[in-house]
């Protein structure tokens, strides 16, 4: 679209500041939602940076849309810790061959795409995966009872089909709580066997106006697996 400003000042117009608002709010929109590849000089420098109003930011998602793109994201840890569990009962009770997943808890988010766009989705958690030593004959064997966690993007149900390839896993500690007197930890799974950092990125062209959704997902095959930090961010940049 061009820009028309709603007020088009000549000789002889009253000058008011609600007719100048409006005008600069009708530009900041513009810049911002309606420049089209037609509305520019095709030699350059077509634009400054001093032309390019400050971008909208949703403080509660964490995310800031401008003219050029979307950027932000995510977090929890450090002093503000979201614990978040993953397990087996919620995807699969831990049945080998099985590739149903649920999402982990607070990491999804959803962006307004408003044209074509190229994305970088950058994500990384820490986890702790729990010994489990159930004896339940369906299960896969005890060597086998990792936490996957998987990338997702527009549809959970789907993650572990469309981004097995970005799965990444922690295995079972080899410790667990004792069976005897005195009952207790015998090493913190921290030290031993079940814990990890872990990151990654996916990018992709998103090629259509809409909504795009990402998050992260678990396919558990242990009893529980604590997460305890992770991050989700969005880079998308508009064509």
């Amino acid at each position: 679209m061009s820009f028309s400003p709603p007020t088009v000042f000549a000789d002889g117009t009253v000058l008011t500041a609600a007719a100048l608002e409006g005008d600069y709010e009708a530009l900041r929109v513009y810049l911002h939602r309606g420049i089209i590849a037609g509305d520019l000089k095709t030699s350059a420098p077509w634009i400054d940076t001093k032309h390019i109003q400050p971008p909208e930011r949703n403080p509660f998602s964490g995310v800031q849309h401008g003219v050029s793109g979307h950027q932000g994201g995510q977090w929890a840890g450090g002093v503000d810790v979201r614990l978040a569990f993953a397990t087996k009962f919620l995807s699969g009770n831990g049945r080998p061959g099985n590739d149903s997943v649920h999402g982990l808890q607070q990491t999804s988010f959803s962006l307004a795409i408003r044209r074509a766009a190229k994305i970088l989705y950058h994500y990384w958690f820490e986890l702790e995966n729990g010994k489990d030593e159930s004896t339940a004959p369906y299960q896969t064997s005890q060597a086998y009872r990792f936490a996957y966690i998987v990338p997702w993007v527009g549809n959970l149900s789907t993650a572990l089909a469309s981004y097995s390839f970005a799965a990444q896993e922690v295995g079972a500690t080899d410790f667990g709580l004792q069976s005897t007197y005195p009952r207790g930890l015998q090493e913190p799974l921290a030290i031993h066997g079940g814990y990890g950092s872990r990151q990654g990125t996916l990018a992709f062209d998103y090629n259509a106006v809409g909504t795009a959704t990402f998050g992260l997902a678990v396919h558990g095959l242990s009893d529980r697996c604590g997460v305890v930090n992770w991050g989700v961010s969005i880079e998308a940049f508009y064509l």
